[in-house]
């Protein structure tokens, strides 16, 4: 069985004149947590937007679970991108209820998954009231209602307090052990040293370098001097 999960094949993307990937190859792998690294407009959106179906790309060709279409596929990805879509004056509960109903999944679920991220207690407290930190745990249930095997996250520890940023740790380190596979876009290269497999440097829209965490440690200490090194 193919372990491959994710593969880009020269992907290019323009707009205008302006490049913003440019001939980007990588492959990724069941299983695997993977950090994507880079300046800001390295093109890191723009490939996570190809591979959502969000963007279509100018040139080369990926797929994405075995599908070269991720509209076919989209129960199979969940998406944590800071961009919550919730009803501000409901609760935990009732928003969770009704993402699931569009997405053809059971009340047992919602409950499954509430108590997973820690939100089974809070009742009818309004999603307007929640703390960052409690929104965030609920955007990452809404990912996983569909139980998929593909998550991508977008800054997943920003803004969250120790306790907060243990429980998303941990909870990634769990879709490992459950043999899903996660990629990380993050500035916090520190964090992604804690959690990743592998990490893929971007710099103006091309791949830098993508190699093993344990590579990168080996031959450089640190990723942030691995990045140092790469980018600049």
């Amino acid at each position: 069985m193919d372990s491959t999960v994710i593969k880009t094949e020269r992907l290019s993307k323009f707009y205008g004149s302006e490049k913003a990937l440019d001939n980007v190859s990588i492959e990724i792998n069941k299983g695997e947590i993977i950090g994507i690294v880079g300046p800001n407009g390295s093109g890191k959106s723009t490939l996570i937007n190809i591979l959502l179906g969000l963007r279509k790309p100018s040139s080369g060709n990926f797929t994405i679970l075995g599908s070269t279409s991720p509209d076919t596929i989209q129960s199979q990805i969940g998406v944590v991108m800071d961009q919550s879509c919730f009803y501000l004056r409901v609760s935990a509960k009732a928003n969770l209820v009704i993402s699931a109903k569009t997405k053809g999944v059971g009340e047992e679920r919602v409950e499954e998954l509430l108590k997973l991220v820690g939100l089974d207690h809070t009742g009818a407290k309004r999603f307007q009231d929640f703390s960052y930190g409690m929104r965030k745990r609920l955007e990452i249930a809404d990912a996983l209602l569909t139980d998929p095997e593909l998550i991508i996250m977008d800054e997943p520890t920003n803004g969250l307090d120790p306790q907060g940023i243990i429980f998303v740790r941990n909870l990634i380190r769990q879709f490992k052990e459950e043999g899903k596979t996660v990629i990380i876009a993050s500035h916090y290269m520190e964090e992604l040293e804690k959690l990743c497999t592998g990490i893929i440097f971007l710099k103006d829209g091309a791949v830098a370098l993508q190699d093993t965490t344990e590579n990168l440690l080996r031959d450089h200490f640190s990723i942030e001097k691995a990045f140092t090194s790469t980018i600049y």
